[in-house]
């Protein structure tokens, strides 16, 4: 290679790190794996918003107006900008996430693959406690209400069923989210994600993240299977979904796929309850200073990000919202909690028309929910 054309290609590289907002020196060779895989999703991304702005620009030739044709095409236009901004954003986001890990590389040998030792789900609790903030133990079922007012309905349910996943077993957990819908005064419930879970147990108590399978719905209707991974399939890679004993000020992944799954969170406090600004407590399950607070967000999507609370004990019992680092007021609250799907018909949880809703849930998760 010719010294000109090394001299330009690192001048080149100085300019992407500068776009990403990483700091670069001249004597620096040494860029981690970490952040030159940042520069590669970025260069992926823009290259997938040329890909859209030409398919985009090929199916407006095909109008038969003419003022049509223009107005797809001054769309498509301000489309690719808009993707093209977000593919910083993105980039800025992994980049900080590089720097807040302290990443080299995330470690190439996944959990799952590792000296940890793994315990079989059917023996929580019966011989292994649960972790304190993630119940794995079969037949664990919680409900909350989410969305700006209270208008989706989430079902968790831990099943008996547990996948082999790198050798490791991990139990299969369903999370299905329901949009409460009312007609002629009837309570119903359509689908909106019904996504099974996979979590393993170190005999440590730590819960890993082995992968998921996500369905999204709109209407009603199947449309995609965004946020699906599997740790060992195509490069993703599992991460801890909550440590049994976590540290204030700690970081780590939850889940690994570039471009598919990138959760992180950060360990906030282990003796918090959410403020007034945040909405106050969960009147059903009050942290009282007692909660360990989470601060979650993923590069993948870098406007949102989220406050958790784990009541220990109990579990989940709280999520807060935020966009651009600004509260939404959307909030997720856990409202009753139990060891089976009887639960629902609780009074406890307020459910409309459980009835209708276990309807659902059995068309949805026939081998947990038809009994």
């Amino acid at each position: 290679m010719q010294p000109l054309t090394i001299i330009a290609g690192a001048m080149q590289v100085a300019a992407l790190l500068a776009v990403t907002g990483v700091a670069y020196a001249k004597d620096d060779y040494r860029i981690s794996p970490c952040e030159r895989s940042t520069l590669n999703m970025q260069k992926a991304c823009k290259f997938d918003a040329r890909d859209n702005y030409q398919e985009t620009i090929a199916n407006c030739r095909q109008l038969g107006d003419a003022d049509e044709r223009n107005s797809c095409r001054e769309e498509a236009v301000a489309e690719r900008s808009e993707e093209m901004e977000f593919c910083l954003e993105q980039s800025e986001a992994r980049s900080d996430a590089c720097r807040a890990l302290g990443e080299w590389r995330y470690d190439p040998d996944t959990l799952l693959d590792s000296a940890l030792a793994y315990i079989n789900p059917d023996e929580v609790p019966a011989i292994y406690p649960p972790n304190p903030f993630v119940s794995i133990a079969a037949g664990h079922t919680y409900v909350l209400r989410a969305g700006d007012d209270g208008e989706e309905i989430v079902v968790v349910h831990v099943s008996e069923e547990s996948r082999e996943i790198q050798g490791v077993l991990c139990r299969v957990v369903l999370d299905l989210v329901f949009e409460v819908a009312e007609d002629d005064g009837d309570v119903g419930y359509e689908i909106v994600e019904n996504t099974d879970d996979w979590f393993a147990q170190t005999t440590g108590g730590d819960v890993v993240y082995c992968g998921e399978v996500a369905r999204n719905y709109e209407d009603g209707v199947l449309r995609d299977l965004d946020g699906s991974f599997e740790s060992g399939i195509e490069f993703a890679k599992a991460g801890f979904l909550v440590k049994a004993m976590p540290v204030p000020g700690d970081t780590h992944r939850q889940e690994f796929a570039l471009g598919e799954a990138e959760d992180i969170v950060e360990y906030v406090s282990l003796n918090a309850s959410p403020t007034e600004e945040e909405g106050g407590e969960n009147p059903n399950f009050p942290c009282a200073g007692q909660c360990l607070k989470t601060f979650d967000y993923a590069p993948i999507d870098p406007e949102a990000t989220e406050y958790k609370y784990y009541l220990p004990g109990v579990g989940f019992v709280l999520a807060v919202g935020m966009e651009d680092g600004e509260l939404t007021g959307e909030r997720e609250e856990l409202i009753c909690v139990g060891e089976s799907p009887d639960i629902l018909a609780d009074a406890a949880c307020g459910i409309e028309n459980h009835e209708a809703l276990l309807e659902e849930l059995c068309i949805n998760a026939p081998d947990a929910f038809c009994d």
